[in-house]
């Protein structure tokens, strides 16, 4: 069942995904594939990714992906060189009823904030080349292309009825400079007013 958002002000809090907020997540923010939210908790254990989660409440209403060692796709790694280590956004995701409210940009902001707090001087993410509305966004926030021409990003997920899907998207890649300084006192706890 979609719950509404409130259309007053909305606290936001990000942050990691605790081992014991799994469950929920996994109801309240239907993966891709059965076991990504495991496997995104099994990586940031082992230190290869962060894995931020929207609450407003205590509900789930958000994600976001920081892959610390580069993009995983190896086609964009092939256009960019295998020493590439910019910190690589993926997975962004902000519940239907909750979009256009800030969020996607509070998980962003978030997640450039523990790059630039980590030392690094930029950070990149795909964009899908026909989702304008997503462009848009990373380009108001800073984002540019970063003229590696379009690669293909693909994927799997599980349909409404068991079946394992495949699918696939043309995509650029932007980057945006960190400038190396936080933009909120505390890179996990972010209000979006």
């Amino acid at each position: 069942m979609l719950q509404a958002a409130p259309r007053h002000a909305l606290r936001v809090d990000i942050r990691h995904l605790a081992p014991t907020d799994l469950s929920h997540i996994q109801r309240a923010l239907p993966p891709e594939h059965p076991e990504a939210h495991v496997r995104r908790l099994a990586d940031q254990r082992a230190g290869r990714v962060t894995y931020l989660i929207a609450w407003n409440g205590s509900l789930a209403i958000g994600h976001v992906l920081v892959r610390w060692g580069g993009t995983a796709n190896p086609e964009l790694l092939w256009l960019l060189s295998p020493r590439n280590q910019t910190p690589y956004i993926e997975a962004l995701f902000v519940r239907e009823a909750y979009r256009s409210l800030g969020v996607g940009t509070a998980l962003l902001a978030a997640a450039e904030d523990l790059a630039a707090a980590g030392g690094h001087r930029k950070i990149g993410l795909a964009a899908a080349v026909e989702n304008w509305r997503a462009r848009d966004l990373y380009e108001r926030l800073g984002y540019r292309d970063n003229d590696v021409g379009p690669f293909t990003s693909g994927w799997t997920y599980i349909d409404e009825r068991g079946d394992e899907i495949s699918e696939s998207e043309s995509c650029v890649y932007m980057t945006r400079p960190l400038n190396g300084g936080l933009r909120q006192p505390n890179a996990l706890r972010v209000g979006c007013h």
